[in-house]
């Protein structure tokens, strides 16, 4: 009976905290140059040389991670900070990125958070590790030292169709199944693979997954597989899915889907608190996925402007209300995270690497659609596009 009661229990609490943080001026107040300031000394106090190239997740780790590595970086160049790291200091950190690249598949393999999992997860791995650091290497003016040569299956498209096949797309595409992500680390690396290292196998790859996909999806509600637009549930879950599969059709400037369905289905997703999951603690994830598609889409929907900026600005004060004490932002309010390995983990309300990253790309996102200027420095396949 305790263990029944108590979900529900750390339910209110956390929605009472949230209400709480929501109501306070201060924590609210969306004062960008202290939010930037409290966010780089959090990535300061991460990090763990001299140099600057070395960081670990949170103050509850104890070993620099690669992951850890790329995320100051990327958090460096949304805060403008990189411009003022000399050229030496940016080779030295390409240098160590290429140390950690593998000769044989060109993924990248940090001994400190290699597990059973690394291999052959797409929420955090191998290929997810590897879409990260095309955009750190980005950053920095760079790439990395080898090609990606695990790729060499998925340039053949009947491969790449037979795994794709092997899923119902008819379905409700529920958390377990990792596919989006698994699309997205595939189908961007291929277009990276395709531009930096000049590989038509990989543009072919490229053109015959956007195909595929857009033949897929549901024309009813714009997104892959069937939700229920009644479930609030399914229709977040939607809308994660899609997220992790439009940039694949961004960077490449196709457009050929139903913008006005995807907007709407994102609006749907966002509570009344501004972020955009059932649970008023929404996650980093969940509200970098609405909050993409929103910002990236209004342009091409003019009768959404309205409805949509409106949207964001909430957002905004929502995601900031995610920076806690430490200056760094939490993955979810009120509860703690392992991502994928006990060094990549946070325990509740502590700032940890990854949130801290996506949080502030989620006010970037939203500040280039707010203020139709550009916040991002770079342009690259993934999360830059």
């Amino acid at each position: 009976m305790a263990r029944s009661l108590y979900r529900p229990l750390q339910v209110a609490i956390t929605e009472r905290m949230v209400s709480r943080r929501m109501s306070d001026p201060e924590t609210q107040r969306y004062d960008f140059e202290r939010r930037k300031n409290n966010a780089l000394s959090f990535v300061s106090s991460m990090q763990m040389d001299d140099e600057g190239i070395r960081y670990r997740y949170s103050a509850d780790c104890t070993q620099p991670t690669l992951y850890s590595s790329a995320y100051a970086c990327m958090i460096y160049s949304l805060l403008g900070e990189l411009q003022r790291i000399s050229q030496e200091s940016k080779a030295r950190w390409i240098a160590y990125f290429d140390s950690m690249q593998s000769r044989q598949t060109g993924l990248f393999y940090d001994p400190v958070v290699k597990n059973k999992l690394f291999d052959d997860s797409d929420w955090w791995g191998a290929r997810h590790l590897a879409l990260h650091m095309i955009s750190a290497y980005t950053t920095l003016g760079g790439r990395p030292r080898y090609p990606f040569y695990f790729l060499r299956s998925y340039k053949d498209t009947n491969i790449l169709s037979t795994w794709l096949d092997s899923h119902d797309w008819s379905a409700c595409f529920d958390h377990a199944q990792d596919i989006d992500n698994k699309i997205m680390n595939i189908g961007c690396l291929l277009q990276y693979q395709r531009d930096h290292w000049q590989d038509s196998e990989a543009g072919d790859a490229v053109r015959f997954l956007q195909d595929y996909l857009l033949d897929k999806m549901n024309a009813n509600t714009g997104l892959w597989g069937a939700y229920n637009p009644n479930d609030p549930v399914q229709v977040s879950r939607g809308v994660q899915f899609a997220y992790h599969l439009l940039p694949i059709f961004l960077y490449d400037r196709r457009l050929e889907f139903n913008v006005n369905r995807l907007l709407e289905a994102a609006l749907r997703t966002q509570n009344k608190y501004g972020g955009f999951a059932p649970t008023p603690n929404s996650s980093a994830c969940e509200d970098i996925d609405s909050i993409y598609i929103l910002a990236r889409l209004v342009a091409y929907a003019p009768q959404y402007r309205e409805r949509v900026l409106m949207a964001l600005k909430k957002a905004q004060a929502w995601v900031v209300v995610n920076q806690v004490d430490d200056g760094g932002f939490v993955f979810r309010l009120n509860e703690g995270m392992t991502y994928g390995h006990r060094q990549m983990m946070s325990r509740r309300n502590r700032g940890a690497m990854f949130p801290t990253w996506f949080r502030l790309l989620s006010l970037a996102y939203s500040t280039n659609a707010l203020q139709d200027i550009s916040c991002l420095a770079v342009h690259c396949p993934g999360y830059y596009c």
